[in-house]
């Protein structure tokens, strides 16, 4: 006997092209949600006077059966099955005959109920990514608060630039984590609208209620637009774009940390259990999974390619290449929620070496903005800019430090340069180039002043409270439209 969809055809997939073919390996992740959604859906018939409750009560016992035997570990689907849609239709025929069961699938194709499926699962998943970067953030304030006033060098083009802290360089992450929340809570938005009573392409000629079925499932809203619904995975790509955005913010923290974990650094100190060690040099301690976080952002990027490919050519109304594109959108969502747990538990257990990033301070040239923002009430940003680096030159030459430095000699330059008589403090080298100090005389908002990163740690915790807020309350609509389902089961039922 034919497959349930296959009754139009004479002849079966051989087994080569059935595997090829299926896609019940991937489907598995949507089980739960395809159960839940046909549910939904008859209930909303039954209610809409389409199916008898006689076949309603039937229908939702078997389908609460097959979810049992998926729990229980009991569910194996083969490729004779075109997916898991039709898997689980035939085991409701199965359980109370054709007749009973005969409209289950009435005004509903794959079509719509698959983009139901990957949409449910989708906004699950957004929803605990979300909540692991929550999580994370919060570990970055905690170490941040520990460190307001630890000096570090802070860099650009992998030369040392200006002084910082260590809590203004975790708190800049903290703030493209925040944005990385926020892009993710505005994707979950658009994922969470209801695509189901759209059909194949073309809507049905029954009176279905999509309204109801968000009830029943929580969907903010509905796709209208029968066309949209069943052929658009704009979603899907969004999803893995946003996802990307936060793997790549992951990625060059990641660079920082193996970096500074080196002994040329010797920065931070990773957790073991964070740490490998080597097949042949018995001294290593490599900062592996800080690596791989790394590595596996492009697994990610990729996934965003492959989604942009498969939808890029395929024409409006569904076409079997939108099978393809749960398989990369699960690889994100996996590989992405992997990687925020290691970034937070390295967090979480890292060692902060303050004497190496104080030491790495002294010696520096670091300070020489500085110095010439100190000329500013007898030079121009320009002049004294230049009589800094030439101060500067001569100090590389004569192989001095910054701290060296004479009031005199600055005095010298500027008349050299200008012939402009100006007044230096003899210890202006010693003045400047104290890290406290360095610290405290910076004004501008955002600095890494120890007030101003005090400041951003307040907000950052106020910020994350109310985001866990918006969370809870998501959650609490799954949960209502979760109880909504009991209820209405319950009432069917009875």
């Amino acid at each position: 006997m034919s497959r349930l969809f296959r009754t139009r055809l004479d002849k079966e997939f051989d087994e080569e092209t059935a595997w090829f073919h299926t896609s019940v390996l991937e489907d598995y992740r949507m089980f739960e949600e395809d159960i839940r959604g046909t549910m939904a859906h008859d209930i909303m018939l039954h209610e809409q006077g389409i199916m008898d409750k006689e076949d309603l009560v039937q229908i939702l016992g078997a389908l609460q059966e097959i979810l049992d035997e998926w729990k229980e570990g009991k569910v194996e689907i083969g490729a004779e099955y075109e997916d898991v849609h039709e898997y689980i239709e035939e085991r409701v025929i199965e359980k109370i005959g054709i007749e009973a069961a005969g409209n289950l699938h009435a005004g509903r194709s794959r079509n719509d109920q698959v983009v139901l499926d990957m949409k449910m699962y989708s906004r699950k998943e957004l929803l605990e990514i979300a909540e692991k970067t929550l999580k994370l953030i919060e570990a970055l304030l905690e170490l941040a608060d520990k460190h307001i006033e630890t000096p570090m060098v802070l860099y650009t083009h992998g030369q040392p630039a200006q002084i910082g802290t260590f809590a203004h360089y975790l708190l800049a992450y903290v703030d493209q984590l925040f944005r990385d929340y926020n892009r993710i809570k505005q994707c979950y938005e658009r994922v969470n609208t209801n695509p189901l009573g759209n059909a194949a392409i073309g809507g049905s000629t029954l009176r279905l209620s999509k309204m109801r079925v968000n009830e029943l499932l929580g969907f903010d809203d509905i796709q209208n637009n029968s066309i949209d619904a069943t052929s658009s995975r704009d979603w899907a790509v969004e999803s893995a774009s946003v996802l990307s955005i936060l793997m790549g913010n992951m990625s060059r923290a990641m660079a920082d940390l193996v970096m500074w974990s080196g002994k040329e650094y010797g920065y931070i100190t990773l957790a073991d259990e964070y740490s490998s060690s080597s097949s042949i040099m018995p001294q290593k301690k490599n900062p592996s999974t800080l690596e791989l976080v790394r590595g596996k952002s492009a697994e990610v990027f990729g996934a965003l390619a492959e989604l942009f490919t498969m939808e890029k050519g395929v024409p409006t109304g569904y076409y079997q290449d939108l099978q393809q594109t749960k398989i990369p959108l699960w690889k994100a969502f996996d590989t992405t929620k992997a990687s925020l747990d290691i970034f937070t538990g390295a967090i979480n257990t890292l060692q902060v070496n303050e004497e190496a990033m104080l030491e790495q301070t002294k010696g520096s040239y670091i300070y020489a903005v500085q110095l010439a923002e100190r000329l500013l009430d007898q030079l121009t940003f320009r002049e004294a800019y230049k009589v800094t680096a030439q101060a500067v030159s001569k100090l590389e030459d004569a192989g001095r430090t910054l701290d060296t430095l004479k009031g005199a000699e600055v005095e010298d330059a500027a008349l050299e340069l200008f012939d402009k008589k100006i007044n230096v403090r003899d210890d202006i080298g010693q003045k400047i180039c104290d890290p406290k100090e360095a610290l405290e005389d910076l004004r501008s908002p955002g600095s890494p002043h120890p007030v101003e990163a005090g400041a951003a740690v307040e907000k950052g915790r106020e910020l994350k409270e109310r985001y866990w807020k918006e969370l809870d309350f998501l959650k609490i609509k799954l949960q209502i439209a979760s109880d909504n389902m009991k209820n209405a089961i319950q009432t069917h039922r009875s």
